[in-house]
């Protein structure tokens, strides 16, 4: 009987024990990710089917893994491709903005080399040649303005102030806002107004939010851009618990949002602009960089009473 015991305990634990470890294990490596070794176990026992069947899992779940990849790749290519035609719709509407920005320095540069031809004396040349550099280094700030926000870029944070960003924004958009008889006022922004962001998407947000509210005050007006440290609880669509958050607002005194359109605002290609007049991307997109960076925008309206966007 004790040799019996013994024999039935050796032979236990090589011919079952011993599968039962490597399927243990292989499990193991299966939590951890790693689905390319198959596990090979001889015989045709339900052990060695166990196996097999472990082995198909492995391959199933290899495919899907691979599957979803390519298509979180795609959809982060269609998102950037989204993010780009946004920032070129904004770049054809600041266009002409920028091309009556322009106007002003081609004149001065115009009339001083006029004056040099004209046989001006020395030192009238001398003054002229100042001038006429002064302005075109004026106009290419401003083009390079422009390029540098129409340039594709791939999504890097880095530790960027963000009250020098909304100084960038302001400037930018100032000929615009301009055009449209609106004033564009940057509140000062609180001493430590750093985060970690891709400092190119938050420009292309404020940006997008700041036209927004430009295109809604057709009669004109002040709209104010300020930011401010704050405490809050994300809403309850996004979860989580209360943190500290830097808050961009936008405050445009427009007509405001009618209560049936504010629950619509951020998805795609919802507009109340007229034709031509807007894509409806620009919110949608704006919406996307909050999420990336791990916040969300609040929206507070009434109709006559403009409109107030704030970025955490």
């Amino acid at each position: 009987v004790a040799s019996g015991s013994v024999l039935a305990l050796a032979l236990g634990a090589y011919f079952v024990g011993r599968p039962v470890r490597r399927i243990v294990t292989k499990m193991a490596r299966i939590g951890e990710g790693e689905l390319d070794e198959p596990l090979v176990l001889p015989g045709r026992d339900e052990l060695s089917t166990v196996a097999q069947a472990i082995n198909r899992m492995c391959a199933r779940l290899a495919e899907a893994r691979a599957s979803l990849a390519a298509e979180t790749e795609a959809r982060i290519k269609a998102l950037e491709q989204l993010r780009h035609a946004d920032r070129l719709t904004t770049v054809g509407t600041l266009a002409s903005g920028i091309a009556h920005e322009l106007g002003t320095p081609l004149n001065v540069v115009g009339g001083r080399a006029k004056r040099i031809l004209r046989g001006a004396s020395a030192e009238e040349v001398g003054q002229s040649a100042k001038i006429i550099v002064e302005q075109a280094d004026r106009m290419t700030a401003i083009i390079r303005q422009l390029l540098d926000f129409a340039r594709r870029r791939g999504a890097q944070k880095t530790r960027a102030d963000l009250g020098t960003l909304a100084r960038g924004v302001t400037a930018l958009l100032a000929p615009l806002a301009a055009k449209q008889s609106v004033t564009l006022r940057l509140e000062e922004p609180p001493p430590e107004a750093r985060a970690e962001v891709d400092a190119g998407q938050i420009q292309q947000a404020l940006t997008n939010l700041v036209m927004n509210g430009i295109q809604a005050m057709k009669g004109g007006g002040e709209l104010s851009v300020s930011m401010a440290r704050a405490r809050v609880a994300p809403p309850p669509e996004i979860g989580g618990a209360a943190g500290d958050y830097l808050a961009l607002t936008v405050r445009d005194r427009g007509p405001g949002i009618a209560p049936e359109h504010l629950p619509h605002v951020f998805e795609p290609f919802f507009t109340t602009k007229e034709v031509g007049k807007g894509t409806g991307l620009g919110l949608s997109v704006t919406w996307g960089i909050a999420r990336e960076h791990e916040g969300w925008i609040d929206v507070q309206s009434e109709p006559g009473a403009g409109a107030t966007f704030t970025l955490y």
